[in-house]
């Protein structure tokens, strides 16, 4: 299960193993050519662990039909994500890839028939790619009757000329310098026409855009009236805000800077607080 990763090395690799195989230069195991491949990501842990996944996904491609019940099919998703794990950090190495051998060979006839055999997000994709290729196929036959329409309808043009100037009496400046008049004037109607639709279409963008709205829902009532909120305390009465400093609560209460005055809090704010802590539930005992 064991392959190595190279990134600009690829000479390296032609050079050391010219006949395919041979020992590695630090551990002497004989490594194959085949088993090397290109470095995608920049972290190498991330990269042979993706490399793992991709063959252990051939081996371990049963599906929640091929167990009795979803708790053993959840075993065998979570004993996969153990093996991943053991190859990646090099834990019990020959101890897991016996693991490995050993389920392939005991479900050979299941591996088999799931390669042969899509699975829902498969199919899924098949059919996405199904839809693109028929939406594909339409507007190319779209676009070949619209140019097969043109190419009659210009023929049908000269030869409706060729006619008139074949039995009219007219002179043939006469004739050409009409029909040219005509043609300029369907394309001058034809672009006036696609202005029209382009106009269209950017005014229903516009007016869409206009009646759209994220912001929350307003719920038409009674207007909102500002109540001040009742602490029960279960206490001592609490003194008002505008007497604790006559009441001479705030000389022991700190100086307050500048910038805390410009937000909203002032020394009463600390001293009230202070005061409802140590008043609250005092009547509970």
């Amino acid at each position: 299960m064991r392959s190595f990763i190279f990134g600009s090395s690829r000479n390296c690799v032609e050079n050391l193993f010219a006949r395919n195989s041979g020992p590695c230069p630090q551990c002497g195991k004989i490594l194959w050519k085949k088993g090397f491949w290109e470095q995608i990501f920049d972290d190498p842990v991330v990269e042979k662990e993706n490399h793992i996944r991709k063959k252990l996904g051939k081996i371990y491609n049963l599906k929640q039909v091929d167990f009795p019940t979803l708790r053993d099919f959840n075993n065998y998703l979570e004993r996969i994500e153990t093996i991943v794990m053991n190859l990646t950090y090099n834990i019990d190495v020959e101890e897991t890839e016996a693991e490995i051998n050993r389920f392939k060979l005991e479900n050979s006839e299941l591996i088999e028939r799931n390669k042969r055999k899509l699975d829902e997000d498969q199919i899924w994709v098949l059919q996405m790619l199904e839809e693109e290729q028929k939406r594909k196929k339409y507007a190319v036959e779209g676009a070949g009757k619209k140019e097969l329409s043109e190419k009659v309808t210009s023929s049908d043009k000269a030869k409706a000329i060729i006619d008139e100037l074949r039995e009219s009496d007219l002179p043939a400046e006469v004739i050409l310098d009409r029909q040219r008049k005509r043609q300029i004037e369907a394309e001058l109607a034809e672009k006036e026409e696609a202005a029209k639709r382009k106009k269209s279409k950017m005014e229903a963008q516009q007016k869409r855009l206009d009646t759209a709205s994220f912001a929350l829902i307003r719920i038409s009532g009674a207007p909102f009236v500002y109540r001040r909120p009742e602490l029960p305390i279960n206490g001592p009465s609490l003194p008002k805000p505008e007497d604790l400093s006559r009441m001479g609560y705030l000389q022991h209460v700190l100086q307050i800077s500048g910038s805390r005055y410009a937000g909203g809090f002032t020394p009463e704010t600390c001293c009230m607080r202070a005061l409802f802590d140590s008043r609250i539930d005092l009547f509970l005992f």
